[in-house]
Parts: structure tokens; C-alpha cells; sequence
């Protein structure tokens, strides 16, 4: 096998994971349009965009009805982010919404009983805020600034 033959291979299996991974991201997408046609401008800025612990509770419990995975979920977390959400609330958000889709429920039911399949949401929950919680402790990272040297040499 040439190298060649090697490239073709790899890049044709990367046309096939986006083409299975596609409807996952367009419905994310739509959904992300469907979130800011439907909201009011502030209401994101308003509930999670405060960098406290409710907020950060409050995007856990969005994420978990939602039926998004985890490539959807994306472009949804990026539009709240862009409508004001905090970083800790969409951290929460990014963790709650794929742990609960129906995919990961039907595995769940499938592999383990239904004990688990209960406790999975909860859990995802409980992840999502410690996580958001966390980030909103953590100082933010400044950039450092850059200044114009005069040029006295």
C-alpha cells in the first residue's frame, strides 16, 4: 500500500464522519435559531449572563430536556454564549444537554437497568453544575497587554 492509497483512505473516511455526523450539526444549528428567534434579547443576558450559581443551575436544567448531542449542542452553547451566557453557565449547559439525549438514555437502558437510566440525568445534573460552579470560581485569564517600544537604542 502506498502512501498515496493511505491519503485517498484517510480522507475518504473523513468524508463519511461528516456525513454521519452532519444532521446532528444542522439540527444544533437549527435549534440555535430557533433559541434566538424565540427568546428576548435579554432574557439570556438577564438569567445567564450573572456568574452565579443560579445561573449556572439554570443552564444545567436547560441543557437537560433538550434533545441535542453532543456535535448539536455546539452550536447552540456558542449562540447563548453570544447572547450573553456566562462561561459558567454555558459549561453547564455543554455538559447536561448531550448527557441526557436519547441516544445516551437508550444506551444506558440497553447496557446497565433502569436504576441507571434514572440516575444518569441526575448525575449529568449535578456534573454540569459542580463544573459551571467551578468555572465561575476560577479567576479570569487577562491578557497581557502589549505596548510600543520607543525605539531610544
Amino acid at each position: 500500500m502506498n502512501i498515496m492509497e493511505v491519503l485517498i483512505g484517510v480522507a475518504r473516511e473523513c468524508w463519511h464522519i461528516l456525513n454521519d455526523s452532519s444532521p446532528y450539526i444542522l439540527f444544533g444549528i437549527f435549534m440555535a435559531g430557533v433559541l434566538k428567534v424565540f427568546m428576548p434579547e435579554d432574557f439570556v443576558a438577564r438569567h445567564l449572563g450573572t456568574g452565579d450559581v443560579a445561573s449556572v443551575l439554570k443552564a444545567s436544567l436547560l441543557g437537560v430536556p433538550l434533545p441535542l448531542c453532543s456535535c448539536g449542542v455546539v452550536p447552540v452553547a456558542t449562540g447563548l454564549r453570544k447572547q450573553g451566557a456566562g462561561k459558567g453557565a454555558t459549561t453547564a449547559f455543554l455538559i447536561s444537554t448531550p448527557e441526557t439525549g436519547a441516544d445516551s438514555v437508550a444506551i444506558t437502558y440497553a447496557l446497565l437497568d433502569p436504576i441507571m437510566t434514572v440516575l444518569r440525568p441526575v448525575a449529568a445534573f449535578i456534573t454540569a453544575t459542580v463544573a459551571g460552579v467551578i468555572v465561575n470560581i476560577l479567576p479570569e485569564k487577562n491578557e497581557p497587554e502589549t505596548t510600543e517600544q520607543s525605539g531610544t537604542g
